[in-house]
Order: C-alpha cells, then structure tokens, then sequence
C-alpha cells in the first residue's frame, strides 16, 4: 500500500485530506507539528509527500531542507499546498496544490505522482436510470459508472466501437436531467466472469459548460455523501477546504 504523509498547520484541512485519500487506498499520516513532521519523515520514507507552505515558512528552517533531501536523493514525490501565504522558495521538482482544494485536481495530482498507471478521471460506482437513443431507437438503460468524461452504460444494444449516441440521464438530488451527444469506446459481452454484464462505456463529445458544471458538482456531491456514509463523525467538516460547484454546499451533513 502507498504511504501518504501530509504535513499542515490546517487541522480540519488534515482532516479532509486523510479521509479522501483514505478512501482512495493509500496509507495515510497527517501530523500539524514540523517536528513531528521530520520526525516521520527519518522513520520511513514517503511515496508522496503534501506539505504546507505555513510548515516551510521561516528563516533556516530544518524542514525545508529535509523535504529537499527527500526528494532529490529519495526520489520523493511533492506537493506543496498554498492558500493566501506566499511561496517559500524551493529548488526541487514539485507540484503546487490550491487551498481550498480542487477534488479533481487533488485525483490527477494523486495519480500522476502515486500511480504506475494513473486513472484519468474519478469515477464513481452509481444506479442511476439512463435512456440511450441510437438514431430513431431508444432504450431504458441503467447508468453504472460515472466520470466528467463518460460513463459505463447497461443496455442489450448490440453496439460498435466509434457509433454515435445521445444518453439521458438523470443528476438525482439536483432536479436536474442531462442529456449528452457521446461515442462508444468499448463494449462488454455477458459471461459468467463478469456476472453476465452487458453494455457500453462511452466517452462525452459535445457538452455545454452548464452541463459540465452541474455534472462536476453532481460528482463531487456523490463523493463527498459516500465519504460521510462511511465516516459519520465528519460533520465538523466546513467547505472552506473544498473549492464549491455549481453552488453545491460540501458540508459532510
């Protein structure tokens, strides 16, 4: 399992990080001291390490050079997380991450840097009801995955690579319906190694920014009630440390 170590004066900012990179598989440590911080650091060298700009502020501070080292002699992955404070300089490879936080930004970050092969997009496990239109035909279907960029569709059209389709479905919770022009990746055939599933993942192609907005913050507002679901003791949580969509509120409530 990675090793995540996360370093910021923030607590309820901690909080936040650890929970969602919990949830996405990763050993988690998350100290606010910078001595502690050091002090994990010599123990057991991290994957990835997220520090804040506050924890490297100061003249002739440890911490800045034992970050340096890390990555230059560990090969140590880094992001630094930076609000209002203003940049401490470093001379080692690094990624800048704003506060509040971008959840889609944070999962490309988190990919990119952790992964051997990174995922391109969050996808999200859903049941959601779709109805997919090929030409003059229609179908109830059931939407099984989502991402900003496509979906994984359920139907018992016999589909190819490259075929055109127009997919509605509905953003429930948000009283809102999208339906979007889309284009078939790869399809799925039923046998018992996959539960006899059968259907389509199919990537967006045209999309206002209106409809991306809401499907971003319909996404994010998924994400954020399966964390709670699991962690019911988030509630203290406040989304001044998760940027908003589509005035989409992410207290965890």
């Amino acid at each position: 399992m990675k090793r995540l170590l996360i370093g910021d004066c923030r607590e309820k900012l901690l909080s936040t990080l650890e929970v969602i990179l919990k949830h996405w598989g990763y050993r988690v440590l998350v100290t606010s001291r910078r001595e502690r911080l050091r002090a994990l650091i010599a123990e057991s060298p991290p994957d990835l390490l997220i520090v804040g700009t506050l924890l490297l502020s100061g003249e002739a501070n440890p911490l800045v050079a034992e970050v340096g080292r890390q990555v230059v002699e560990r090969g140590c992955s880094l992001i630094i997380l930076r609000d209002q404070e203003p940049m401490v300089p470093l001379a080692v490879a690094h990624d800048t991450l704003e506060v509040p936080l971008d959840l889609f930004a944070l999962f490309a970050l988190i990919q990119r840097h952790v992964e051997k092969i990174p995922r391109q997009n969050l996808r999200l496990t859903v049941k959601l009801p779709g109805m997919l239109c090929r030409g003059e035909s229609s179908q109830l279907s059931e939407v099984l995955s989502l991402s900003r960029q496509g979906l994984f569709i359920r139907t018992g059209f016999r589909l190819e690579k490259g075929e055109k389709l127009k997919v509605l479905f509905p953003l429930l919770g948000m009283r809102r319906e999208l339906e979007v022009e889309t284009e078939v990746l790869y399809r799925v055939h039923p046998d018992p190694e996959n539960n006899y599933l059968q259907g389509v993942g199919v990537a967006f192609t045209t999309m206002s920014e209106e409809a991306r907005e809401a499907l971003d913050a319909f996404i994010q507002k998924r994400f954020l009630g399966e964390l709670y679901a699991r962690e019911p003791d988030l509630s203290d949580l406040t989304d001044d440390q998760l940027q908003s969509r589509n005035d989409v509120r992410l207290r965890l409530i």
